[in-house]
């Protein structure tokens, strides 16, 4: 998978720089919007950062930007030495374009998109961390093929999705692109299941059955629940990760950090 146009972006040094301090980058995509993906980068993000690892939340959305919002950060990025340093909130290192305009409107086309998430990469000091979570925008696009193309020796991307058809099919496509282009498949993970759904009406709505045709780790069933949207809506962290649906999601981050 290549980003074409970018060999001589001298931006590129920069970030190679700076992602060579990050041993982990896990992007965090969704073939569609409304499947929970920004609220499970941001959980899975605390989820890290509650068990001691160094942790950064790249919010790469910048279409809708909501990292800064689900992490109650409200603090602008400071003038460091080596660049942008980041607002830390709950352990969490957080760069996001809605704390460099605060709720201003970003009217942006997908190169114009692209050029903004890399000069978050090129300038924001992440300092050393364990891990870096970029919640990705949804469904294929320039800033995809950017963030893809950064290097695969320590990326890997989760394909969040529903049990239903067409999260299903649009998560598919993802997946083949992802294959296609070589990057490594953290697996699939299924959001919002309802009590007593098992899995989808057919195989063709079942991220499990998904996981398995693309011989990738299924991270399990998330639950709907509506005491999450209660804690997001709060900006209540601590909240969000006392639901069954952080309980669920812990197991699979677990899994994901001890696969044997």
């Amino acid at each position: 998978m290549s980003d074409q146009g970018s060999l001589l972006d001298f931006r590129r040094g920069m970030i190679g720089n700076r992602l060579r301090h990050v041993k982990k980058l896990l992007l965090v995509l969704s073939g569609k919007g409304g499947v929970g993906k920004s609220v499970i980068a941001a959980a899975i993000a605390a989820i890290l950062a509650e068990g001691g690892l160094s942790v950064g939340l790249l919010d790469a959305d910048v279409y809708g930007p909501s990292s800064a919002l689900l992490l109650n950060a409200d603090s602008s990025p400071e003038e460091g030495e080596r660049g942008l340093v980041p607002p830390a909130k709950h352990g969490i290192k957080t760069m996001s374009v809605d704390l460099l305009v605060p709720g201003l409107p970003v009217p942006l086309a997908g190169t114009g998109a692209k050029q903004v998430v890399l000069e978050m990469l090129a300038l924001t000091d992440w300092g050393d961390l364990d891990y870096l979570v970029v919640d990705m925008p949804p469904a294929t696009s320039d800033i995809m093929l950017t963030m893809t193309s950064l290097g695969k020796r320590n990326l890997s991307a989760l394909v969040v999705t529903m049990p239903d058809r067409l999260s299903v099919t649009v998560a598919h496509r993802v997946l083949e692109l992802l294959r296609r282009g070589k990057v490594p498949i953290a697996g699939v993970l299924g959001n919002m299941y309802r009590t007593g759904t098992r899995r989808g009406d057919s195989r063709q709505d079942d991220p499990r059955d998904l996981a398995r045709e693309f011989g990738v780790t299924f991270w399990g069933r998330l639950p709907y629940e509506a005491e999450v949207a209660a804690a997001v809506n709060a900006g209540d962290v601590e909240r969000l990760l006392g639901t069954r649906f952080a309980v669920a999601l812990r197991r699979s981050v677990n899994v994901y950090l001890n696969p044997f």
